[in-house]
């Protein structure tokens, strides 16, 4: 279990927001886990038709950012199980268009954002889950 933590925090800290699958940095737990306890999945996905110029993505208090991001735009990140409160936050710079956001924990929407419009726009979306 320790060797996957750290497996998975390094995972994390290499590939930030810009890799497909991370993880954050989190103490394993101290007893055995069973087949049962599966890691957490956090799904970002975003959709629309605007320019998103900037994409800032923080997740447990660590920041990457994108520029010029294309559409459709997706990040998931694996938690292990028993390691306590994860906070996120997705910041999306954009213009002219649509912007859809959802966070997804385990396949269970989280949080939702939309919007649009023509010239620039800022639209976010956070929120936290505890196991």
């Amino acid at each position: 279990m320790k060797r996957t933590a750290v497996l998975v925090a390094a995972a994390f800290l290499a590939a930030g927001c810009s890799g497909t699958t991370g993880g954050t940095p989190s103490p394993a737990s101290s007893g055995s886990t069973s087949v049962a306890e599966k890691p957490h999945q956090l799904a970002f996905d975003v959709s629309g038709t605007a320019v998103v110029t900037t994409l800032t993505c923080t997740v447990d208090g660590k920041t990457t950012e994108e520029k010029n991001v294309k559409l459709p735009w997706s990040r998931t990140f694996s938690f292990p199980a028993h390691t306590g409160k994860h906070e996120y936050q997705v910041v999306m710079q954009y213009s002219d268009g649509s912007v859809n956001a959802t966070a997804k924990v385990d396949g269970r929407l989280q949080t939702s954002s939309s919007g649009g419009g023509d010239g620039a726009g800022t639209q976010s979306m956070n929120g936290d889950f505890t196991d």
